[in-house]
């Protein structure tokens, strides 16, 4: 006869351990010392076996049964119903897991660039680790989020906030496939994210009057005492090399040959995953010369804290161009005047209306147009004529910042 809540209650210890069944080998056994847990004894492969399911009264009559049902299926599946309690441990070591965990898993998976996956990487440590390990997975609202998100966004890297936010989004759609949480919390938060100025050309700010470019090339010169002589270095090496951001950072000194004085930047730093030489002009040099002297023990230029190796992180030097002072408002240049990236787009604008070769411009810029790059061009006497704009642009930069942004650079034009 089955069993009923009210004659497990009743029942009483006796001097040996006994049996209550349920049917279908489910019964309760009951001890001296008045233990009561519930039990399915089971054969599986002309063996017999015996499952534990748990103790009651933690585990109802209800729950007994729903727990035999799953059990008796398993069996007839030929499978040990002890697996259930392997496989639950190991979705409680799973839903214990933080959410680094499951978006290291996720990154593993990603085939990416060696430079993209470090830059990713950096974005990821910084930006969300230390904010989405705080809780358990299944405790974050999109609130939480959004919080989250929003601080990135509000330091002025909306399009880094919207590209961790839909990183996030796929993170949590893992864990929420994997059953550890009912519904993915960040789904749809990219969308309430404030979206990028598309007045400013591809979100980066740049400027392209060699009035202003004056002006902040001074400011440069001239750095607050608070600010650190790598970021003020790095600033400064900017406008000379044409490099995006993210090579700035993570330039290394194996890279630079100062006998030749070209800096050779292998394929798997570059986005078009090819290899660039970069000419350097005789500023550019003393600027790496006087960088050698403080971290050239170290594996990269750029090194702020003299106590690691680590690079610059991510939007230190955009951080340190708003931070410049208008002289004619004294105030920041703020947000929106000039980006890291910018220098790029103001260099091409400049050059190409100083009368630059095109092609020479986007070979320097890395943009490896085939229409526009044809192979059958000189390699080597190309490379004369990038060292030569190269130069001729640092020297035009520096008659900019002495007031004549005319004499220098009309000398250089027929050589490049």
């Amino acid at each position: 006869m089955p069993l009923s809540d009210t004659s497990i209650k009743n029942a009483k210890p006796s001097d040996k351990p006994y049996k209550l069944t349920d049917g279908g080998g489910l019964y309760m056994l009951i001890k001296p010392s008045g233990y009561k847990s519930w039990k399915y004894d089971f054969r599986l492969d002309n063996t017999r076996g015996s499952y534990t399911i748990g103790k009651y009264p933690d585990i109802s009559l209800k729950i007994a049964r729903q727990e035999h049902r799953e059990a008796r299926e398993l069996v007839a599946r030929g499978i040990n119903p002890k697996q259930i309690k392997v496989q639950r441990k190991v979705n409680d070591d799973l839903k214990n897991k933080r959410f680094s965990y499951y978006m290291n898993q996720w990154f593993d998976k990603q085939v990416l660039a060696e430079s993209t996956a470090k830059d990713l990487r950096q974005r990821i440590d910084k930006n969300l680790i230390p904010f989405l390990d705080k809780k358990n997975l299944d405790e974050y609202t999109t609130a939480d989020l959004l919080k989250i998100m929003l601080n990135i966004s509000d330091r002025g890297a909306k399009e880094t906030a919207i590209r961790l936010a839909n990183i996030v989004r796929r993170v949590f759609n893992e864990i929420l496939v994997l059953g550890i949480i009912s519904s993915n919390p960040a789904q749809g938060l990219a969308e309430l994210l404030p979206k990028p100025d598309r007045r400013i050309d591809n979100n980066f700010g740049h400027i392209t009057s060699p009035e202003d470019l004056k002006v902040l090339l001074n400011q440069i010169d001239s750095p607050s005492a608070k600010q650190d002589y790598a970021v003020t270095q790095a600033l400064k090496l900017m406008p000379l090399v044409f490099l995006r951001p993210y090579n700035i950072r993570f330039l290394k000194w194996e890279y630079i040959n100062f006998d030749t004085n070209i800096i050779k930047i292998p394929a798997t730093e570059l986005k078009n995953n090819k290899p660039l030489d970069v000419p350097l002009a005789t500023q550019a040099v003393a600027i790496l010369k006087n960088m050698r002297k403080l971290t050239g023990d170290k594996e990269y230029v750029f090194v702020a804290n003299r106590g690691n190796d680590k690079p610059l992180s991510e939007n230190t030097t955009t951080v340190a161009l708003k931070r410049l002072i208008n002289p004619s408002t004294n105030k920041p240049f703020g947000t929106g005047y000039m980006t890291s990236h910018g220098f790029r787009h103001t260099a091409s604008t400049l050059l190409n209306e100083l009368g630059f070769h095109p092609d020479i411009i986007e070979l320097q810029l890395a943009h490896t147009n085939k229409d526009r790059i044809r192979a059958t061009y000189n390699k080597a006497k190309w490379m004369d004529k990038r060292t030569n704009m190269m130069q001729a642009w640092a020297d035009y930069l520096d008659s900019l910042k002495a007031g004549d942004s005319t004499s220098l650079i009309s000398q250089k034009l027929s050589n490049a």
